[in-house]
């Protein structure tokens, strides 16, 4: 199976009033990591306070730096043919589509949700936000709040449940899977 592992920082608010100020992106095929994507972009608005302090992303930092518009189609060819992943996945993909579709790019992948794979695989946890399914699975510590560092964590999560249950059990958890031919398990 091919997976395209995505964390988005954002402005913050909501998908049509906010926009993306970095990307991370890590490509697994089965458990191998077979390439990575990160830029930061210039959003073209302010970013809000709490957001700054949060993620460590400045107005600042953004400025200068390519519009998502720039890296569109290098996005978008990332993500082709393959099942978008993310912690809270419904967030990053109504972010992610919201930008493409701003830039005449229609996408609708299969979509595997990290956090509900991890409730599945590894009930009865204290918390299941990224941090803290880190520590409790006793993965590397990263750097909270930055898109490539959380995919990469997501991405080691992805891994380890793909190890418990296999890639049938998986497929099981995707949404919105279309075409099971191309993603048929060998």
């Amino acid at each position: 199976m091919k997976f395209a592992v995505v964390d988005l920082e954002t402005t913050g608010g909501t998908p049509e009033s906010g926009r993306i100020t970095e990307i991370g992106i890590v490509l697994l095929d089965d458990c191998e990591v077979v390439g990575t994507f990160s830029a930061l972009v210039d959003p073209g608005m302010p970013i809000q306070p709490f957001v700054q302090g949060l993620t460590g992303i400045t107005d600042e930092m953004v400025q200068g730096k390519p519009q998502f518009s720039a890296v569109a189609d290098q996005v978008a060819e990332l993500l082709k043919d393959r099942i978008f992943v993310a912690h809270n996945v419904q967030y990053d993909i109504r972010f992610m589509r919201t930008e493409l579709r701003r830039c005449c790019i229609k996408i609708d992948p299969p979509r595997l949700c990290t956090v509900k794979l991890s409730r599945r695989f590894f009930p009865g946890l204290p918390s299941y936000s990224l941090h803290n399914l880190v520590k409790s699975l006793e993965l590397p510590d990263f750097n909270h709040h930055r898109a490539l560092a959380d995919a990469m964590a997501a991405a080691e999560i992805l891994k380890l449940a793909y190890q418990k249950g296999g890639a049938d059990k998986i497929l099981k958890e995707v949404k919105n899977l279309s075409t099971p031919k191309k993603l048929k398990v060998v």
